[in-house]
């Protein structure tokens, strides 16, 4: 989970033009399961949350993740604050609701 800090304005519509311009290049990432973005306009954070079907998959896109982080922040006007590796025990999603 990478954390990103900065004033932006309409911080998620930004955040939903990361993701696109993101999404393409990380499907091509080996062992790349997907992608959470969560963020925070009034404390001006972002999270960043990629997901992987293992530690050393995640291990061999660091590096590779990392310049694109550190470009796409940039860009919006975002500092990368941390970088943190967690293990995901659980992962539980409902289906969406249909309309009946």
């Amino acid at each position: 989970m990478s954390t990103l800090r900065g004033t932006v304005p309409d911080m998620a519509q930004t955040a939903r033009m990361a993701s696109e311009a993101m999404e393409s290049w990380l499907r091509d990432l080996d062992g790349y399961c997907g992608l959470i973005m969560l963020t925070d306009e009034p404390g001006g954070l972002a999270r960043i949350i990629t997901l992987w079907e293992s530690a050393e998959a995640e291990q061999r896109a660091r590096a590779t993740r990392a310049t694109m982080r550190d470009r796409l922040s940039a860009t919006a006007g975002m500092t990368v604050e941390s970088l943190e590796v967690y293990e995901l025990p659980v992962l539980q999603l409902l289906p969406a609701p249909t309309d009946a």
